[in-house]
Order: C-alpha cells, then sequence, then structure tokens
C-alpha cells in the first residue's frame, strides 16, 4: 500500500509541475471556481460508479476502490451540464488539464503495479502499458498543442484515446464480465465513443474559448 500511495503523491507532484511549467490559459478567475466545483464534483462520483456497477454497492466499496476512467468520464459530463445550464455551450473547459493529468496518471498505474491491484489474467503487465500509455499521450498532447495551439481540443481527443486503449485491455484485465462478455468498462467506451467523436468534429470547425 506505502508504494501505492507513494506513486500516487508523486503522479499529483508532477501533474502540478507539469500544469505550471506549460503555463497554459486560464478561464477568468470569475468561471474558475465554478468550473474547479464541477469538474470535481463529476471527478468524484464519476470514480465510484462503473465500481459500484461492476462490483455492487457494498459496505466495503464506499470508500476503496476508484476508476480513473470512471473519474475522467464523470467530470467530462459535469462539465457538459455545467456548460448547458450557465449559458456557455460554445466555451470548451478543461483542456489545460489533459497533459497533467496523462503525466499524474501514469505515474499511479506505475503504483496500481507495486500494489498489485487493477492487474490483468494473463502475463501481460496491463497497469505498465496504461501507464506507457498515459505517458505517450502527454508527449504526444504536447506537441499537438505546440502545432495547433488547439488547446480546446486536448481534453476530449485525450479521452477518445483513453477509452479506445480501454475498450481493448479490458479483453485482459480482471474485472467483472456482464452482457456478451464485456465489462462495464467497455460499455462506457462505446458509448462515449461517438459523443465525443461528435465533440472533436464540432469542436474543429468552431474554436473555442478555454
Amino acid at each position: 500500500m506505502i508504494w501505492y500511495s507513494l506513486m500516487s503523491m508523486i503522479g499529483a507532484v508532477a501533474a502540478f509541475v507539469v500544469s505550471k511549467v506549460l503555463n497554459m490559459p486560464k478561464p477568468d478567475s470569475r468561471k474558475r471556481l465554478d468550473i474547479y466545483i464541477a469538474s470535481v464534483a463529476g471527478f468524484i462520483i464519476g470514480a465510484k460508479l462503473p465500481v459500484w456497477m461492476s462490483y455492487g454497492v457494498r459496505p466495503d466499496l464506499l470508500i476503496s476502490g476508484k476508476s480513473i476512467m470512471g473519474a475522467m468520464l464523470g467530470a467530462f459530463v459535469a462539465l457538459n451540464i455545467y456548460k448547458y445550464f450557465s449559458g456557455q455551450r460554445d466555451e470548451a473547459f478543461g483542456g489545460r488539464f489533459a497533459i497533467p493529468l496523462a503525466v499524474g496518471v501514469g505515474f499511479g498505474k506505475i503504483g496500481c503495479w507495486l500494489y498489485g491491484c487493477c492487474g490483468g489474467n494473463f502475463i501481460v503487465p496491463v497497469q505498465l502499458v496504461e501507464s506507457g500509455f498515459q505517458f505517450s499521450m502527454a508527449g504526444l498532447l504536447y506537441l499537438f498543442y505546440r502545432r495547433t495551439g488547439r488547446i480546446d481540443l486536448l481534453f476530449p481527443l485525450y479521452l477518445l484515446c483513453y477509452l479506445v486503449m480501454r475498450f481493448f485491455i479490458e479483453f485482459v484485465r480482471t474485472e467483472p464480465r456482464v452482457l456478451f462478455d464485456l465489462t462495464i468498462y467497455q460499455y462506457l467506451s462505446l458509448l462515449f465513443f461517438p459523443i465525443l467523436l461528435s465533440v472533436l468534429h464540432q469542436r474543429r470547425h468552431l474554436r473555442c474559448q478555454n
């Protein structure tokens, strides 16, 4: 457990440092608090829902058991709900967090491997595969941002690529299977694929504010 906690702390510090070094544009201070509240609320709720859907709502899972995929999807949904009700549908929030988040999760997955959680059925060290993916995505997103300046595309692009990777790696992860031998995470991936593709298509032709 100590290694998992240590790597999670390293990931959080690394994400903070990366966000400071990148120094991406921020929303004005009036919007920023609302955005943080919405994204954190979605992150926390989303982190628990796939776990409960997979294993049931049990007392031991009220605190333990978290899903980074669910957390990211929860933040995405919460931000879009906030945009809808605040009348800011043409704005894009979350882009400045995509690269730091990928770095932080990359270290966190190393912690999962050291702790022995979130593993797979076979010899494939899925936690390290996911870690390598996260660090690679951080680099690719940075290059994409440097070339295009499109901060508004970073988060949906990151999330879409993550869901593609996660859909396939689920075949070797030790998660409960539901209908047609797929996991809850695979069904969530299938649900959000077209949504994220639609978001990217719309934003490609309309430079959103961030």
